[in-house]
Protein backbone atom coordinates (compact mmCIF):
# COMPACT_ATOMS: atom_id res chain seq x y z
CA UNK A 1 0.00 0.00 0.00
CA UNK A 2 2.84 2.43 0.81
CA UNK A 3 4.51 1.73 -2.53
CA UNK A 4 1.21 2.44 -4.32
CA UNK A 5 0.85 5.79 -2.52
CA UNK A 6 4.45 6.68 -3.36
CA UNK A 7 3.93 5.72 -7.00
CA UNK A 8 0.73 7.81 -7.24
CA UNK A 9 2.46 10.76 -5.58
CA UNK A 10 5.38 10.66 -8.01
CA UNK A 11 3.07 10.16 -11.00
CA UNK A 12 0.88 13.09 -9.93
CA UNK A 13 3.91 15.33 -9.49
CA UNK A 14 5.21 14.54 -12.97
CA UNK A 15 1.78 15.03 -14.57
CA UNK A 16 1.28 18.41 -12.93
CA UNK A 17 4.87 19.44 -13.64
CA UNK A 18 4.58 18.62 -17.34
CA UNK A 19 1.02 19.90 -17.89
CA UNK A 20 0.90 23.11 -15.87
CA UNK A 21 4.60 23.79 -15.41
CA UNK A 22 4.76 23.40 -11.64
CA UNK A 23 6.98 26.08 -10.20
CA UNK A 24 6.75 25.42 -6.47
CA UNK A 25 6.28 22.51 -4.13
CA UNK A 26 5.42 22.80 -0.44
CA UNK A 27 4.82 20.46 2.44
CA UNK A 28 2.63 21.24 5.45
CA UNK A 29 3.78 18.66 8.04
CA UNK A 30 1.19 19.36 10.75
CA UNK A 31 -1.64 18.80 8.28
CA UNK A 32 0.13 16.22 6.08
CA UNK A 33 -0.57 18.14 2.89
CA UNK A 34 1.56 18.29 -0.23
CA UNK A 35 1.14 21.37 -2.42
CA UNK A 36 2.14 21.65 -6.05
CA UNK A 37 1.72 25.14 -7.44
CA UNK A 38 2.23 27.14 -10.58
CA UNK A 39 4.46 30.20 -10.13
CA UNK A 40 3.31 31.70 -6.79
CA UNK A 41 5.03 35.03 -7.52
CA UNK A 42 2.78 35.77 -10.51
CA UNK A 43 -0.41 37.77 -10.01
CA UNK A 44 -2.65 34.71 -10.53
CA UNK A 45 -1.53 31.16 -9.78
CA UNK A 46 -2.97 27.72 -9.08
CA UNK A 47 -2.31 25.58 -6.02
CA UNK A 48 -3.09 21.86 -5.90
CA UNK A 49 -3.06 20.23 -2.45
CA UNK A 50 -3.08 16.53 -1.74
CA UNK A 51 -3.89 14.85 1.57
CA UNK A 52 -0.90 12.66 2.44
CA UNK A 53 -1.61 10.90 5.73
CA UNK A 54 -5.09 9.45 5.62
CA UNK A 55 -7.17 6.41 4.89
CA UNK A 56 -7.49 5.78 1.17
CA UNK A 57 -11.23 6.54 1.17
CA UNK A 58 -10.65 10.00 2.66
CA UNK A 59 -7.77 11.17 0.48
CA UNK A 60 -8.73 14.65 -0.66
CA UNK A 61 -7.51 16.91 -3.42
CA UNK A 62 -7.88 20.69 -3.24
CA UNK A 63 -7.33 22.80 -6.34
CA UNK A 64 -7.38 26.54 -5.66
CA UNK A 65 -7.03 29.73 -7.65
CA UNK A 66 -4.90 32.28 -5.82
CA UNK A 67 -4.22 35.97 -6.45
CA UNK A 68 -1.28 37.86 -4.99
CA UNK A 69 -2.47 40.93 -3.11
CA UNK A 70 0.94 42.43 -2.41
CA UNK A 71 4.64 41.89 -2.48
CA UNK A 72 7.47 42.86 -0.20
CA UNK A 73 11.14 42.31 -0.81
CA UNK A 74 11.03 38.84 0.75
CA UNK A 75 7.36 37.78 0.70
CA UNK A 76 4.15 37.68 -1.23
CA UNK A 77 0.71 37.92 0.37
CA UNK A 78 -2.17 36.18 -1.36
CA UNK A 79 -5.83 35.20 -1.15
CA UNK A 80 -8.00 32.77 -3.04
CA UNK A 81 -10.27 29.80 -2.75
CA UNK A 82 -11.15 26.44 -4.10
CA UNK A 83 -12.97 23.15 -3.84
CA UNK A 84 -12.22 20.05 -1.77
CA UNK A 85 -12.69 16.91 -3.86
CA UNK A 86 -12.96 13.39 -2.43
CA UNK A 87 -12.25 11.51 -5.65
CA UNK A 88 -11.32 8.19 -4.04
CA UNK A 89 -14.26 8.30 -1.61
CA UNK A 90 -16.65 8.90 -4.49
CA UNK A 91 -15.34 5.82 -6.27
CA UNK A 92 -14.97 3.49 -3.26
CA UNK A 93 -17.87 4.53 -1.02
CA UNK A 94 -20.18 6.22 -3.55
CA UNK A 95 -19.93 9.51 -1.64
CA UNK A 96 -20.30 12.95 -3.22
CA UNK A 97 -17.18 13.94 -5.13
CA UNK A 98 -17.32 17.51 -3.79
CA UNK A 99 -16.66 17.57 -0.05
CA UNK A 100 -16.65 21.31 0.54
CA UNK A 101 -15.34 24.76 -0.27
CA UNK A 102 -12.63 26.91 1.24
CA UNK A 103 -11.09 30.34 1.14
CA UNK A 104 -7.46 31.15 1.84
CA UNK A 105 -5.37 34.10 2.96
CA UNK A 106 -1.68 33.51 3.31
CA UNK A 107 1.92 34.53 2.97
CA UNK A 108 4.94 32.90 1.37
CA UNK A 109 8.07 34.39 2.91
CA UNK A 110 11.58 33.88 1.54
CA UNK A 111 13.65 34.68 4.65
CA UNK A 112 16.88 32.85 3.85
CA UNK A 113 19.47 34.94 2.02
CA UNK A 114 21.66 31.89 1.33
CA UNK A 115 18.67 29.85 0.09
CA UNK A 116 16.41 32.33 -1.76
CA UNK A 117 14.26 29.56 -3.31
CA UNK A 118 13.14 28.20 0.08
CA UNK A 119 9.91 29.65 1.46
CA UNK A 120 8.14 29.55 4.79
CA UNK A 121 4.39 29.41 4.17
CA UNK A 122 1.56 30.37 6.49
CA UNK A 123 -2.10 30.34 5.55
CA UNK A 124 -5.52 30.73 7.18
CA UNK A 125 -8.28 28.83 5.44
CA UNK A 126 -11.94 28.74 6.49
CA UNK A 127 -13.67 25.61 5.18
CA UNK A 128 -17.36 24.74 4.86
CA UNK A 129 -18.89 21.36 4.02
CA UNK A 130 -20.69 20.95 0.71
CA UNK A 131 -24.14 21.16 2.27
CA UNK A 132 -23.20 24.13 4.48
CA UNK A 133 -24.09 22.36 7.74
CA UNK A 134 -20.65 22.66 9.32
CA UNK A 135 -17.19 24.01 8.81
CA UNK A 136 -13.81 24.55 10.37
CA UNK A 137 -11.16 27.25 10.49
CA UNK A 138 -7.92 25.74 9.25
CA UNK A 139 -4.35 27.01 9.54
CA UNK A 140 -1.45 25.77 7.41
CA UNK A 141 2.25 26.15 8.22
CA UNK A 142 4.95 24.63 6.07
CA UNK A 143 8.05 24.88 3.94
CA UNK A 144 8.28 25.28 0.21
CA UNK A 145 10.74 25.31 -2.63
CA UNK A 146 10.32 27.56 -5.64
CA UNK A 147 12.04 25.98 -8.64
CA UNK A 148 12.05 29.18 -10.67
CA UNK A 149 13.52 31.35 -7.94
CA UNK A 150 11.83 34.05 -5.96
CA UNK A 151 10.67 36.24 -8.86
Amino acid sequence: MKSLKLFLLILTFFIFNSKIKAQAISYYPFNSQLSIATNPTKVFWMDFRFQMNSFTASLNTEPALMVNLGYTRNANIYAGGGVNFGIVASIVDKQDIIKGYFGSVGMRAYPFEKAPKVSVNFELSPYVNYDGTSGIFRAWFGLGYHFGGKK
